[in-house]
């Protein structure tokens, strides 16, 4: 899209958008995933059923930090794969756009306490970059199909599957 001068110096741009992108999503994510496990651990130690406020130990979003770090380091090239140019061509004058206009998303969400995907976040703004080329063929569709198919089974089978879990924990000493 531009000459080749201009994108080496979005290069540091992305750099920086993608520090905001990583605040973005720990601030959005790190919440999600210590929020039920902090509950958990509140009414466990207080011996109260119902945990009332409680403020999150610090040891405890370290451990989901790092958790969520492992879990980038281990399973995380898989969703790069799927978002590295098979959705619509990346450049890092794109890819600038991409991270920041999902990184105000996300922070625009966190803000207001409204978990949302990270994922699906960063999908919008590929899509939307994508388009900016002028023509639909520019995004790869069929993949926008499948990632939204994805998403909308998401919530169904995680129902599944917490809620045999579920039965099992609760039906366990009838067995």
């Amino acid at each position: 899209m531009y000459p080749n001068e201009v994108e080496y110096l979005y290069s540091f741009v992305q750099v920086i958008t993608a520090c905001t992108a990583s605040f973005a999503h720990g601030a959005n994510d790190v919440g999600n995933a210590v929020g039920v496990w902090a509950g958990m651990y509140a009414a466990w130690s207080t011996g109260r059923t119902a945990a009332t406020k409680e403020d999150v130990p610090l040891w405890q979003i370290a451990v989901i930090a790092l958790t969520i770090c492992i879990g980038f380091i281990t399973y995380g090239y898989n969703i790069m794969k799927v978002m590295g140019n098979k959705i619509t061509y990346h450049s890092p004058s794109r890819g600038s756009s991409m991270e920041m206009g999902a990184s105000v998303t996300i922070l625009i969400f966190s803000q207001y306490k409204l978990p949302v995907s990270t994922s699906m976040c960063i999908t919008g703004a590929t899509v939307g970059v994508g388009l900016c080329n002028g023509h639909l063929r520019a995004v790869n569709w069929q993949r926008v199909g499948l990632l939204f198919f994805s998403w909308v089974m998401t919530i169904p089978i995680a129902a599944l599957i917490a809620g045999c879990l579920m039965g099992l924990a609760v039906n366990t000493p009838k067995f």
